[in-house]
Parts: C-alpha cells; structure tokens; sequence
C-alpha cells in the first residue's frame, strides 16, 4: 500500500518511543530501518509548500542540496490527501489524522483545536519540540510547544524563508529542541504572485535549496532530517507542471556533522 501524508507522524512517534492516539497512519517501515543502527539526536521536518513529486523532479538541477539529502537517504513519494491546501495538509503532516479527523482547515481551528500534533505529544514525553512558521500560526501554537517562533513576511518571501532557516539552526543550537517543523514557503508564493515563466521557479527552487544547505551546514548535532511538502501547485495556470500528479516528495536523511551533505 502507498504511503500518504498521514504516515509522517506515525514514524516520528516510532522513532522517539511513543504513541500517538487514534492514528489514521502507520509507520513507514523502511525509515525505521534506515535509522536503526544510527545515533540521531534530533529530528528536522521541512515543509516546503506547494511542490509536488512531479514538479520537484522537473526542479532537480536546482535542487542540488535536496537531491545530495535523497542520494544520502531515502525518497519517496507520497499520497497527498484532499484538499491539498496548506493549512488542513500541514494538520495532516503534524497529527497523522486526516482533515474529516483532525478538523484544522484555517489557521484559526489551530488555536481551539483539542487534537494534538506530534510536536505537543513529543513535549508531554519530555521531548523538546518546536516551530518555526508565520506569525499567526506560531501564535496559535504557543504554550502547545515549547518554542514557537513566528517570522512575519515584511521583507519579501526569500528574506522570510532565510529568516525561518537562521531561527531553526537557533532553535538546535541555543534551545535544546530535539523535534522541530519548519515552513519554507518560497515555491508556492512565485507560483500565486510572481511566476511569470518557468525561470522564476528554478530561481525559488534554488533560494530554498539554499537555506536547506545552510541548515545542513549549521547543525551541531546527528540529525534526521524529514523534507516534505503539504500540498502540489493548486495554481491554476501553473498545476501542468505536476502532470495531473497529486503526490508529495518525501526525503528522508541522517546528517550526521561530520559528514553532512556539501560539508565534506
């Protein structure tokens, strides 16, 4: 059976020791495996929005760090659920529930939601667990998590997603954090306010490359980094790009510091 967005809380959970309630995922096995014999000390889980597995195969000439992660690791792509938006597919990614279960289709449902994610499962069992997202949607997670750092978009797009990747190696570094989400957004938002032709997307593509080669250079510790994405192009003048194809990548690799991907 095809493995879907629900399956990456599932295998979070597996990894660290715990169980979340009611699961409508299931661990995905081969990255249990793959981490078996590894010393991870932390986990990463990207969001990049808005790319599908079609697009994100047509983007691999930028997306060198990425495709450096995949050859490392693992690749897989996964079943993205209706309705492919971000708000109601990130609840997905977070709780391994669907969106009929889960419930959470605007950011607003997040601040009097009862279901939890696995970041505020992985705090109650002593796990310390982050996000780093826009403004409102850290809001909606304070005092749910342990850290929640919001980045307001003053500055553009591409100094949001660099400003999201410096607070994420900070949250590693200065705040112990040993499960942490962020939200790179640079893909979708060209595809909903500025692509005019397909160079604009290769230009967003390699932004957040990027920052992803950054993070991978700024880590201090053994990390399994998860990199995913909520939702394909939903754009209309832009969806061709993903071939009428409604998965999701999903990369999976141990960094360890010594040896991380372009710091060798």
């Amino acid at each position: 059976m095809k493995y879907t967005q629900l399956d990456i809380a599932p295998t979070i959970s597996s990894l660290f020791g715990f169980e979340i309630p009611d699961k409508d995922g299931r661990e995905i096995k081969e990255i249990g495996a793959y981490c078996a014999n590894k010393s991870i000390d932390q986990i990463l889980l990207i969001v990049v929005d808005g790319i599908g597995a079609a697009l994100y195969k047509k983007l691999d000439g930028a997306l060198a760090q990425l495709q450096a992660l995949s050859d490392d690791g693992l690749f897989f792509e996964l079943h993205s659920l209706p309705p492919r938006i971000t708000t109601p597919n990130i609840g997905t990614i977070l709780t391994g529930y669907t969106p009929e279960h889960h419930l959470l289709y605007e950011v607003d449902d997040t601040f009097y939601t009862p279901v939890r994610s696995i970041l505020e499962i992985a705090s109650d069992n002593g796990i310390k667990s982050g996000i780093v997202i826009e403004l409102l949607g850290a809001k909606a997670m304070l005092n749910r998590v342990d850290l929640a750092i919001g980045v307001e978009n003053r500055h553009g797009i591409i100094d949001y997603d660099r400003r999201i990747t410096d607070l994420a190696l900070k949250a590693f570094s200065l705040e112990g954090i040993r499960l942490l989400m962020i939200h790179l957004r640079a893909i979708d938002n060209c595809a909903h306010h500025y692509a005019k032709a397909w160079d604009d997307f290769t230009f967003s593509a390699r932004t957040i490359d990027e920052n992803i080669k950054r993070i991978c250079r700024g880590l201090c510790r053994p990390t399994l980094i998860l990199v995913t994405s909520d939702h394909p192009i939903h754009v209309e003048k832009w969806a061709h790009l993903e071939d009428d194809n409604a998965d999701v990548p999903l990369i999976a690799s141990y960094v360890n510091v010594a040896t991380a991907p372009n710091k060798r």
